[in-house]
Order: structure tokens, then sequence, then C-alpha cells
């Protein structure tokens, strides 16, 4: 029994050692001791020729950052149209043992234009590379070079609303595509709240865009800004979070915003009557032409278009809250897409005095003429 005790005795003493030497062990401070020495480029002016939007470009090489101990270091490659990069745009990161990177001309016009570059002139852009530890933990910053370069007009992404949220649920071969003029796209359709995501193309892939997050997959990560109905939902989707109905969903996709909001519309889609009116009936809103509705939101008829009609859609024989043009103000026109009141203008149809189907989808936001 006396051993017993003994032995219990010498198990404290060593653990006690133990604590004590992981209490008194030596703490490793990292600190940067040289940034990396931009910059060796490729080239001094730069042609951007949008006919060939996947060659290269320009290819940028570094020296090693030091830190005093070895560690796993990343670069950020930046751009900017002024020297002292208040609005910096990220070209692209890489990984520790990589100096080099090379830019597609369609890389390099993107990070031109949204800088502030101006189409067929050439412009002055500024390049640096940041390296850092970790999530940008003791970053360093190299000396600036800078190259000239013209860049052509940006062509913006197609964007495709596909999931549980919207009209046409999961399947990726109906997804809604969206009307694009400039840098936005937009659509009043249908919302619920569900999951969704954007597509560039009516399939699964290649394009998916979803919220630039940590959690959502890599090459899904698109939308800096959205308004708080839209949040992340999984790694590939986000969720809209507002109750049902229709809404004006606005993308902008300049390269310093690249925005989604989501705003509530004033009308709804499922009315019980939807009639034409304009140029056709001489815009008499109180004899207008009666359309048929096919379902919910749906609504087609059969009339006579001759050279250059205009026209809206009522929801009532007056001209009051209920109607529907060509989407946007000052913007008429024959783009399939319809707008609210206040938001809209006529709807414009080069005809042949021939007899046309017109049909309308309120839940999808959109017109057909055939």
């Amino acid at each position: 029994m006396k051993n017993n005790h003994i032995l219990k005795a010498i198990f404290a003493f060593l653990i006690f050692l133990g604590l004590a030497s992981c209490d008194n062990r030596e703490l490793i401070q990292v600190d940067n001791t040289a940034a990396p020495i931009t910059m060796n480029l490729s080239a001094e002016h730069i042609f951007l020729d949008q006919n060939y939007p996947d060659n290269p470009a320009l290819n940028i090489t570094w020296s090693q950052a030091g830190y005093t101990v070895p560690v796993e270091m990343n670069y950020r490659i930046e751009a900017s149209a002024t020297q002292d990069f208040a609005n910096p745009y990220t070209l692209g990161t890489v990984a520790q043992s990589v100096r080099t990177a090379t830019y597609t001309v369609s890389q390099m016009n993107t990070a031109a234009q949204t800088i502030g570059l101006i189409q067929d002139v050439e412009g002055k852009m500024y390049l640096r590379v940041t390296s850092y530890l970790g999530s940008n933990a003791l970053s360093s910053v190299s000396n600036l070079t800078s190259v000239m370069i013209t860049p052509y007009a940006l062509t913006y992404p197609s964007f495709y609303l596909v999931g549980a949220a919207s009209a046409v649920g999961w399947n990726s071969g109906s997804a809604q595509l969206l009307y694009k003029k400039d840098s936005k796209s937009m659509i009043y359709t249908y919302m619920t709240p569900e999951s969704f995501r954007f597509l560039g193309q009516q399939a699964w892939s290649p394009l998916n865009y979803s919220l630039d997050v940590p959690a959502t997959d890599e090459p899904n990560r698109y939308f800096k800004q959205t308004t708080p109905n839209i949040v992340f939902g999984d790694h590939e989707n986000m969720k809209f979070t507002d109750t049902e109905g229709i809404y004006l969903l606005e993308i902008d996709a300049d390269g310093t915003k690249k925005s989604l909001s989501a705003t509530k519309s004033a009308l709804g889609y499922n009315y019980d009557n939807l009639y034409m009116v304009g140029s056709i009936n001489g815009w008499d809103a109180a004899n207008p032409i009666t359309m048929t509705k096919t379902g919910e939101g749906t609504f087609e008829v059969t009339t006579t278009l001759g050279a250059d009609a205009e026209f809206k859609f009522i929801g009532q024989k007056a001209w009051a809250a209920l109607e529907w043009g060509n989407i946007l103000k000052d913007n008429p026109g024959n783009s399939g897409y319809v707008g609210p009141k206040d938001a809209n203008s006529n709807i414009v149809f080069h005809g042949n005095g021939g007899s046309y189907k017109v049909t309308v989808n309120l839940k999808m936001g959109t017109f057909t003429i055939q």
C-alpha cells in the first residue's frame, strides 16, 4: 500500500512538470521582413482585341515576400486607375510558391473598364502585388508599375433565374432570362420564400451566380451586394425571404457593384381580365380588345397589327392602376418583357396588317407576338 502512495505522488509530480513546461513554452512571432517586388510585365502597351478574348494579354512576375519564419503566404494582384489605389480592382489571387500570373484579353478588359478606363482610348493602368497571411494578416504591398491599355466595349453576363423561389422551379431548361440593358438586367416576376440562383445559360453548367461569400462554392461567388430579403441559402444557392408576389429583380453587373435587389411590385398577376389598348383601337380604354384568360396570370388574343402598331395591356376598361407595357420608362419597343404602371413604355410592333397572336404572362413578366 505504501508503494501505491509513492507511485501516485511521483505521477502527480510528473503531471505538474508537464503543465509547467506548457505554460512556459516559447511563443513564435512572425514578422514581415520584405515586400514582394513588382514586377516584370510582359508588355508596356496592350491593345485588347475583342475577337480573341481568351488569348493571353499580360503576364506579371514578382519576387517572393520575406517573413521571419517559413509561413504559407498568398499574393493578391491589384489594378487601379490612380497611383493611390483608392478603388483597387483585384485581378486575382495566387498561393505561396506561385510568383507569376497571366491574364487574358477578356480579364484585362474587365479590369480596365471596371477601374474607369475609356473604351477605345489608351489609358494607364497601375499594378501592384500584396502579400498576406491567412485572411489578410501581415499584409505587405509591393512597389507600383504600370501598363498602357486600350479596352473595348464590355459585354456583361446574361442571367437566368432558376430555383424553388421562382415560377420555373428547378428546371434549368426553362430558366428565366432577365431583360438586359447595358450593365443592368431586370425582370418583374413571381418570387416566393425559397432557394434560388442565377445561371449563365439554360443549363446547370458552366456558369452559376450566387453570393460572394466564403461559404458559397468558389466558382459561383458573384453578388457582392443584395437587399435584406436575399440571404445565403447553401453552398450553391441564395434564399429569398420575403412574402410571395411579383418583384422587380434587378442586377447591376458593373464590376464595382455586382449587386442584386428584389423590390415588391404594387401589382400582382392573377387577375380576371386583361385588355389591349393602343393605336389598334384609337387608344380608347373604354372599348379595348378583350384577351382570353388561359391560366393564372396568362392571357392571349389573336388580332390584326399594322405597321408601327403601339399598345399596352390594362386590367380594367380605363386608364387606372392595372397597366403594363414594355419594360422601363422611355423605352418603347418589343423587348418581350412587361413593366407595371409608371415603369413602362408603349409596346411597338412593326406589323404588316396581318393576324398575330399576342400572349401575356404576368406571373413571368413576359409577352410574345407571333
